[in-house]
């Protein structure tokens, strides 16, 4: 019994800890520094602006200036720069005369700022621009992949998507070829690409699918393709969207005016205007009746009709009425609901957890939301702390 005690304890802090930020950003009138959960001062207030913790670093603004501090608040980079990136892989993009090169976690300069732009570091490799032409530098700052791409993706499963004389493919880490640069496109947002290990393609005008290996598992017979999300694509066809496994088999066969992507093994899909539900084999959860629908987060849905929202779960049920002027999905268990032009935030059965006051939302991350209140942005936690001071 002992053991299941002290189990469960170390799981009740592992998620405390997960739940809770070390550090807050803290505004003290216009000022912003850092304080703990429990509203004690750990950096001091002296800042512009300031981004919240990310792998150990938050970037600051000094005098219109960017820089970089650690979590025992002290400057790793001075605030100097006319912009800087979060730190990825020890590394931080760093803008200054319109021009972006990359500073290290001691500050010095590893890349001196002479590229048009940059992505943050992905598996060793950033991709840099000179002159609408981009290739990937190492981490020392090498130009590993000449520069000679119209377009390019970050590195992901060690390969990166590439545009070429109007034509997209796959490069290694040499710059070599690892899937032909032949294809009229590829998906547009990194997130896209093999996500569920297939990439769509679209070659000759119509999509399809290829795996990490670059070859066309499902053939290219469609007139879009979405990415695949729990093994599932949306397709059209003959201007209707149905969906395919990853087989290429259709399973729902294409009917709908549009389709979002499948999460938490349910989908919206639109018909004259109207939205409803449906699980992985077709079958419908709600009848097509909404005017605004969003994807499942977290057991709940986002409805809509009229400029009224509420909730369904994931048995197409209403739980939560149409009563809300605007609405965020949930995330860690509540969501940024708006009435009578005030924002607040419910929990997944509807009761209020922090009241009606605020002027904008935005969804909690890590147990901190960002809010407006009169005129003046700050941050609350899951019990409504604000972490802020005016007078």
């Amino acid at each position: 019994m002992r053991i299941k005690i002290i189990s469960s304890l170390v799981l009740f802090f592992s998620i405390l800890n997960f739940a809770q930020p070390h550090l807050i950003p803290f505004r003290k009138g216009n000022l912003w520094g850092f304080s703990n959960f429990k509203k004690e001062i750990v950096i001091q207030p002296k800042f512009q602006n300031v981004d919240k913790f990310l792998n150990g670093f938050a970037r600051v603004e000094e005098n219109g200036k960017y820089g970089l501090i650690n979590e025992s608040g002290e400057l790793i980079v001075e605030p100097k720069y006319e912009n800087i990136y979060d730190v990825f892989e020890n590394r931080a993009g760093i803008e200054i005369n319109n021009k972006w090169g990359f500073i290290n976690l001691n500050g010095r300069e590893i890349v001196k700022p002479r590229y048009d732009e940059v992505f943050s570091f992905s598996e060793g490799f950033a991709a840099v621009s000179k002159g609408y032409k981009w290739g990937f530098i190492d981490s020392n700052g090498t130009e590993i992949i000449p520069l000679i791409f119209s377009k390019v993706f970050s590195f992901k499963f060690g390969i990166a998507g590439v545009y070429l004389n109007k034509k997209s493919g796959f490069i290694d880490k040499t710059g070599k070829e690892k899937i032909k640069i032949i294809y009229d496109q590829i998906p547009l947002r990194y997130e896209d690409i093999f996500s569920d290990s297939l990439s769509a393609v679209r070659l000759n005008g119509f999509w399809g699918f290829i795996n990490l290996q670059g070859r066309l598992v499902i053939p290219a017979i469609f007139d879009f393709a979405f990415p695949f999300r729990e093994n599932i694509a949306g397709i059209e066809s003959g201007n209707k969207f149905g969906f395919i496994d990853k087989s290429g088999d259709i399973i729902v066969k294409p009917q709908f005016d549009n389709v979002y992507e499948y999460h938490e093994n349910f989908c919206c899909v639109w018909k004259n205007k109207l939205a409803g539900y449906i699980d992985r084999k077709g079958n419908f959860v709600t009848e097509i009746k909404y005017t605004d629908a969003n994807s499942f987060s977290e057991g709940r849905a986002r409805v809509g009709y009229a400029g009224e929202f509420g909730f369904i779960d994931t048995t197409g049920k209403l739980v939560i009425p149409l009563i809300y002027q605007g609405e965020d999905n949930f995330h860690e268990g509540l969501a940024a609901v708006k009435r009578n032009s005030k924002w607040g935030f419910i929990n997944k059965d509807g009761l209020v957890k922090i009241n009606f006051k605020y002027d904008g939302a935005t969804k909690f991350e890590n147990g901190i939301a960002l809010v407006e209140y009169e005129g003046k942005f700050g941050y609350i936690n899951k019990n409504g702390i604000e972490y802020w001071e005016d007078k």
